[in-house]
Order: C-alpha cells, then sequence, then structure tokens
C-alpha cells in the first residue's frame, strides 16, 4: 500500500506512451522523491490528458477529504460505490520511478525503496475522478493507485504492493471496455523484477526531498547479507 512515491523522471514513460499521450500537460517533470499523499502526481488519463492530479482519489460525489483515497484494492474496486464507476470508464497509468514501504522492527521502522531492475519506471494502474475542491473554487483531478497481494519478495516487508502494468497492456488497461478482461491484470509483479533495498530514515520526515531518499544506505555490519 504505498503511500510514499518517487517520481523524477517521465522521459521514457513518455516515450512508450506517446501514441497514447494526446496533450502532455506537465511539460518538464519536476523532480519529487518523497510524494506524500495531496501532492501533485502525473498520470496518463484515459482521455489523453497527461496531467498533473491529486495524490488521493476523491469521487466527484464526496462532500469533503475525509473520503479520501491513496489506494483501492483491486479485489474490490468493481464492487465498491467510491470506486466501481471509475474503474469502469475513468482509468489512469501513473509512472513512478520507485515507491517506499516500510518495515518495523522493535518498534523501528525501517524505509525500503522499491523499483524495478531493468525498467527507468513502474506504470502503474490507477483510477481518476474530478472534484470540486471548495478551498481552491476549482474541480481537480484526483487518482488512487489500484493495489493487490504482495508478491513473495515484497511481503517480507509489507502485505500490498501497486499494480504494474508491462508496456503492451497500457492500449488495454485505458480503453478496453471489457472489464472481465481488465480483471486479469490484477496480478502480483514478478519479485525478480524488482529491486528493494534499505534507504534513509529520513525519508519519514514528509518534508524531506532529497535526491539520497533513493540512494541504498551501507550495511552497519561489514560482510552483513542484505535483506533481499
Amino acid at each position: 500500500m504505498p503511500g510514499r512515491l518517487a517520481i523524477f523522471s517521465d522521459t521514457v514513460f513518455k516515450e512508450d506512451a506517446k501514441t497514447l499521450i494526446k496533450n502532455d500537460m506537465v511539460g518538464d517533470l519536476n523532480k519529487n522523491y518523497n510524494i506524500a499523499p495531496t501532492l501533485p502526481i502525473p498520470a496518463l488519463l484515459n482521455n489523453g490528458n497527461y496531467l498533473y492530479t491529486h495524490f488521493g482519489y476523491l469521487p466527484s460525489w464526496a462532500e469533503n477529504r475525509s473520503s479520501m483515497n491513496i489506494n483501492a484494492r483491486s479485489e474490490s474496486i468493481y464492487e465498491k460505490k467510491s470506486f466501481r464507476e471509475s474503474f469502469k470508464s475513468r482509468r489512469c497509468i501513473i509512472p513512478l520511478n520507485g515507491f517506499y514501504e516500510w518495515q518495523i522492527e522493535d518498534k523501528e521502522k525501517k524505509p525500503y525503496f522499491v523499483k524495478d531492475i531493468k525498467n527507468d519506471y513502474l506504470a502503474v494502474a490507477g483510477i481518476w475522478d474530478e472534484w470540486f475542491d471548495s478551498k481552491l473554487d476549482m474541480r481537480v483531478v484526483t487518482v488512487a493507485l489500484i493495489t493487490c497481494d504482495a508478491n513473495e519478495k515484497l511481503s517480507k516487508i509489507h502485505h500490498r504492493m501497486p499494480i504494474i502494468l508491462e508496456k503492451k497492456d497500457f492500449q488495454s488497461w485505458l480503453y478496453n471496455e471489457n472489464l472481465a478482461e481488465l480483471i486479469k491484470l490484477f496480478k502480483p509483479y514478478n519479485g525478480e523484477n524488482l529491486n528493494i533495498y534499505e534507504v534513509t530514515t529520513e525519508v519519514n520526515k514528509v518534508l524531506f526531498n532529497d535526491l539520497s531518499c533513493i540512494q541504498q544506505i551501507e550495511e552497519k555490519q561489514e560482510g552483513q547479507l542484505s535483506f533481499f
């Protein structure tokens, strides 16, 4: 259930999705190494717009932010009132360079960074809606990441993970109206494709946003084996 994200390069994603991006409203990406909920994240919507969105999904009918969800469970997304209409008609792809999960040991929270071993980014399946923000006096696009059970590798830290799409499935995820076919995409990403390593506890601070967030820390004891 990723609650912190890193998005600092979308060049490869935009090349991979160039036939699907009709309007690039992001332009030069703002590098962010520690994104918390409510902050802007880029997403490619199934109307062809690639734009900054609100990290935290709010359905159009929500009265206030108390209804916000950053994740939607794949097992029930087609049943829950909050998500089902967006699953049917408002899907998106969120390009992450990686995300964070925490392992709790003796009440200490150790942050780990999760990224693809070979690819520049992780294409996460998401849903979106437009919500009227009374404070801003405008409608904003809000998104949630869709999650499933974690693969064996990641489950050592957390029991959930985002749905990660292959490039060949981009078109289908955005535009296929056969929901049964889309549900087949709801499966854990191969653990062999993921690199997971411990990072600085400075990540725990919401306002800390630096390249060092994603850098692997040295082992505490010489010769100690990596957790993974």
